[in-house]
């Protein structure tokens, strides 16, 4: 029953779409009589004739005003046709072509001579039709000579005009008026119309490029043509059949739809089952493994009261029991670092400030009160800047600009015994520290190092960046540390670095080391485990230590805010 309906439907569709091709057909052979008539009154024109009553072999000044009163004639004439859109001219007394589209030029080449003299050979009877084609070989086109892209009509200018070569008009068709003609065989969007010449070649295709819509091939296509009494060309349309069977549809989908409704009945049963027993039994398993992998934040949405409902439940207040256990421990740790932090930076300023104290006393005794001033002046800004308006962090600059105060009173106390040297990249100087790590290690250089040298001393503070890492050191070419108490310090710093606890260094039985334990206990606390304290010394030659910070600290994220477990608003899947 579906064929035989398809089949009927097929000869309705073909013989309408007859009867539009013989009435677009009738349309577009008007337009051509519209164009033949237009190029005879051209042909006659009195004033045409005169402009191109030339007797001369080159082009003159005078010849060439001609052509330009010719052109505008001849623009205006296109301007107010609607149906064509070129106007060429070949005077052959010159050689020369004059276009509407492009102005003039002569024609030099024996190709072109040659295909010209071809045409004036065809129209000397009657109108000659120009269809669009390619170059082939040696052989020229109306496309190429006279830049036509769509048909062109050539006939003599004057069929009284005797010569060997008598001179050609050409008038081109109006590509859009072309489409317009062919536009009412287009009843859908996958519909297409062709113009062929005898030889199966497009003239003229609606829409433009048809070949593009390879969705629908040749062989699904219902193809209908109409051959010119008059031209030599054919036009025909081609329809998908999909859009020829669109009215069968209503009885094929009565078919289908039993078929449908059966699978339809088989899948609600089986989404039934799943829905009921398969679907809670995974979703209770997903959410057990994201309870596992750290993910305490996710709830069973569900309003069953049967077995799955009451394990639902059971989860729910489980995962949030296990989350309010972890969030209280992870608080109480998180406030004892931080205690533990402050504590540890609290103490390195009554440390410094013993030292300080002693040597103002010293100094005191050895020069005029004008000198102590300038000390305490140091002492003073020395405290400033260790306040900091309670921040933890300096950058390298404020580091380094708050460590010369220190450095200017022991410059003072040692009566300049030593000079002091600033090695640092301009790349690091913005970088944020921690307060307070250079100055023990400089106080260290002084004390331990510099002390016993009476002129010549040598202290060096540097710093720069270097993969990934901030590396600030403190050198000097003081007394240098002994082999045996450089092991103890190795061991020591080793120690603080191997503990879980960062106090570890308060519980030593050790009570010496105190500045480079405390440097590195906080450097471990602050900055994790990747920073680094190195102490390299020669006994008489001098000590070297250095710090390696990382520039993103793991530490400090973990101080601040962030645990490996989450505690932001609950989802609920």
């Amino acid at each position: 029953m579906n064929n035989r309906a398809n089949h009927i439907i097929v000869k309705q569709a073909n013989e309408q779409n007859m009867h539009k091709l013989e009435s677009v057909m009738n349309n577009l052979e008007l337009t051509v009589q519209h164009v033949d008539v237009l190029s005879n009154l051209i042909a006659t024109n009195a004033k045409v004739l005169d402009m191109m009553a030339i007797q001369e072999t080159e082009l003159s000044p005078l010849t060439i005003v001609k052509y330009s009163e010719l052109l505008r004639e001849l623009g205006n004439i296109t301007a107010v046709s609607q149906v064509v859109s070129q106007i060429t001219i070949y005077h052959a007394e010159t050689n020369t072509i004059i276009s509407t589209k492009f102005g003039g030029r002569r024609v030099d080449e024996a190709a072109e001579q040659a295909w010209i003299a071809r045409l004036v050979a065809q129209s000397s009877q009657r109108t000659t039709v120009l269809m669009p084609e390619h170059k082939k070989e040696n052989r020229w086109s109306a496309d190429q000579l006279i830049a036509a892209d769509t048909l062109s009509f050539s006939r003599l200018l004057d069929l009284s005009q005797s010569g060997e070569a008598p001179s050609l008009i050409i008038m081109t068709l109006h590509k859009n008026k072309l489409a317009a003609i062919l536009k009412p065989l287009l009843t859908s969007q996958h519909t297409s119309v062709v113009l062929r010449n005898r030889e199966g070649h497009t003239i003229a295709a609606a829409p433009d490029k048809i070949q593009k819509d390879n969705a629908i091939t040749e062989l699904e296509r219902l193809k209908v043509s109409v051959d010119s009494p008059q031209y030599a060309w054919s036009l025909e349309v081609m329809l998908p059949y999909e859009e020829i069977y669109e009215e069968t549809k209503t009885m094929r989908q009565y078919t289908y739809l039993i078929i449908i409704s059966s699978l339809l009945l088989a899948l609600f049963i089986s989404w039934g089952i799943y829905n009921r027993i398969a679907a809670p039994l995974w979703q209770l398993t997903d959410a057990m493994k994201s309870l596992i992998g750290g993910h305490y934040d996710i709830r069973l949405r569900t309003r069953r009261k049967d077995e799955f409902g009451y394990l639902m439940h059971a989860y729910n207040r489980m995962a949030s029991h296990q989350k309010h256990l972890i969030q209280d421990h992870y608080e109480q740790q998180l406030r004892i670092v931080q205690t533990e932090l402050s504590f540890l930076q609290s103490q390195i300023n009554p440390h410094f400030l013993y030292n300080t104290l002693d040597s103002i006393y010293w100094t005191a005794q050895n020069y005029e009160a004008e000198e102590i001033s300038e000390m305490v002046l140091n002492l003073s800004q020395f405290f400033r800047l260790s306040l900091h308006k309670g921040k933890d962090t300096f950058t390298v600059a404020e580091t380094i600009e708050h460590l010369n105060y220190y450095i200017r009173i022991q410059q003072a106390r040692f009566l300049d015994s030593f000079q002091v040297k600033y090695e640092v990249q301009e790349a690091c100087k913005s970088i944020p520290v921690l307060k307070l790590l250079l100055q023990p290690l400089v106080e260290n250089a002084v004390i331990h190092g510099l002390e016993k040298k009476r002129s010549g001393g040598m202290l060096i503070v540097s710093g720069y960046v270097q993969g990934g890492l901030l590396i600030l050191s403190v050198h000097d070419n003081g007394s240098g540390i002994q082999a045996d108490r450089l092991q103890h310090i190795h061991q020591a710093l080793q120690e603080i670095a191997d503990e879980v606890s960062p106090l570890s260094y308060l519980k030593a039985s050790d009570t010496g080391l105190y500045g480079l334990r405390n440097v590195c206990s906080r450097m471990k606390m602050y900055y994790g485990k990747e920073a680094r304290l190195i102490c390299t010394s020669e006994w008489g030659m001098g000590t070297k230590v250095t710090m390696m910070l990382p520039l993103n600290p793991a530490g400090k994220t973990s101080i601040s805010a962030s645990h490996e477990y989450s505690f932001d608003q609950e989802r609920v899947i």
